[in-house]
């Protein structure tokens, strides 16, 4: 974790090969990826994408999305705009039995 609660919050996220993240959405918050590598695929409002190396992709409160990699590793910074709270995470399908759960940290 970069920043937290200033005019945006940063993360630098790691994704693992053969990891998915939960498909959620935010009720507040938007989320801008910045993706460093190759490798990621991402899926927003059921259309699927896959990001080239500084490819960037605006999240909009409400937009289901997620992020996963089958056979390398990616990075991403993830920065986020207006008051990041873990509660604002809704997950509406996770992989690890996780769903409807808010995010804990």
């Amino acid at each position: 974790m970069v920043v937290r609660n200033q005019k945006c919050s940063v993360d630098l996220t790691h994704v693992h090969p053969g990891h998915r993240a939960s498909l959620h959405s935010h009720a507040d918050r938007y989320e801008l990826f910045h993706f460093l590598d190759v490798g990621a695929y991402l899926e927003i409002d059921g259309e699927i994408y896959r990001p080239n190396i500084h490819d960037e992709f605006m999240i909009e409160p409400g937009q289901k999305h997620r992020f996963w990699t089958d056979d390398t590793s990616f990075r991403m910074l993830v920065v986020c705009f207006g008051e990041w709270k873990a509660e604002d995470q809704i997950r509406h399908e996770d992989d690890y039995g996780r769903q409807g759960q808010s995010l804990e940290i």
